[in-house]
């Protein structure tokens, strides 16, 4: 598929599903008992020890406050809710502590929110679970390399903007969607180039515990551009990406499937006896995985990730096959012990050489 027309059907997709039940929307009431403004804390911290054998690393002596993250919501009246959210710890950027979530969300009701502020912006299935809910300590390599760099220069998947969301799970099939427009300033300015991002996911439930998803991006990176005579320029260079996924629950067992694309666009000009040219990318990758659930307290999850950085160059490619044990320290909550044993082969072409990997985490939620 076409990426710019993959991206944009996407999109519209997701825009024709919110006008189509735009009546069903408004039609709810809002129960005026409880406007009034409520604030809660929370937060949650990873306490992380891993055995990383490829070269350089530390070999075992990673044993660290990963990060806390501490924030706190509410309610301002009936139809505004509210959240900060911070970041702490060593997964941090350069500074000690870095605001994440800082927004407002207008609920007209379950069918319809406008939220405005800075959040992360949500594409593929696994880039909208939140952190605490994903099933491996780590993230699939496409995951980190398409969702969350928000392109070619940004990072945390953080962004300043505006996201319409809701859901409709009264109907005959359930179905939800979330599109936002952000700044493409990204968070701490990381892709700071002054144009707008759309990002946009649809899921729909034909059947109890299965999902299907969508998900399309479109917006741009900023990049320095040399000339062969040795001059940089700035260019915005567009972006765009789309994702399919399924997914089956059945509360002891589940299996997920995504697939993810994207396409860096590239730049040639000549000016004169100047030639300016930076490359096209075209990152793409899949990962699938199986969990089973032998007691209500323990789960063992298995994942296959394949991920190419560029796959108009041969040999970028990484596979990843992680095998974990999580236990949940008391049921119902997010409070679990994760183990996991990452097996990783590279390719020449992929950059970096990452060996096998043990990584324990400890998470407790409040």
């Amino acid at each position: 598929m076409n990426l710019k027309r993959g991206a944009s059907l996407i999109l519209t997709v997701v825009f024709v599903f919110i006008l189509a039940s735009t009546n069903f929307c408004f039609s709810e009431e809002v129960d005026q008992n409880e406007d009034e403004f409520t604030i809660n804390a929370f937060g949650f911290t990873h306490l992380w020890a891993q055995y990383d054998n490829t070269a350089g690393k530390t070999h075992g002596e990673d044993l660290k406050i990963a990060r806390v993250r501490l924030g706190v919501r509410g309610n301002l009246n009936s139809r505004i809710d509210y959240m900060f959210l911070s970041e702490w710890g060593r997964l941090t950027y350069n500074d000690p502590a870095t605001l994440l979530d800082a927004w407002f969300n207008l609920k007209v009701n379950s069918a319809v929110n406008i939220k405005v502020g800075q959040s992360w912006y949500r594409f593929s299935r696994s880039g909208t679970e939140i952190l605490p809910k994903i099933p491996f300590i780590l993230r699939p390599e496409v995951i980190d390399g398409i969702w969350l760099s928000m392109g070619r220069n940004g990072n945390y998947g953080y962004d300043k903007g505006v996201w319409l969301w809701g859901n409709f799970l009264e109907t005959k099939f359930p179905w939800g969607y979330i599109f936002s427009v952000t700044t493409g300033a990204g968070l701490d300015h990381f892709d700071d180039n002054e144009k707008k991002d759309f990002t946009g996911r649809l899921w729909l439930s034909p059947l109890e515990g299965l999902e299907l998803g969508v998900s399309g991006f479109h917006g741009y990176s900023q990049v320095d551009v040399v000339s062969d005579l040795g001059r940089n320029e700035e260019r915005n260079l567009p972006e765009h990406a789309y994702g399919v996924d399924i997914a089956y629950n059945s509360g002891k067992f589940r299996v997920v499937y995504e697939y993810l694309q994207a396409l860096h666009e590239g730049f040639s000009e000549v000016n004169g006896v100047e030639r300016f040219q930076f490359p096209t990318q075209k990152p793409r990758g899949w990962y699938a995985m199986v969990g089973f659930k032998p007691l209500s307290w323990i789960e063992i999850p298995v994942r296959y990730a394949w991920y190419e950085k560029d796959s108009e160059i041969s040999n970028t490619g990484i596979e990843t096959v992680t095998v974990g044990l999580t236990w949940f320290l008391k049921e119902g909550t997010l409070n679990n012990i994760k183990l996991n044993y990452i097996i990783r082969s590279a390719e020449e072409n992929y950059g970096s050489k990452p060996r096998n990997k043990v990584a324990l985490q400890v998470q407790l939620v409040f």
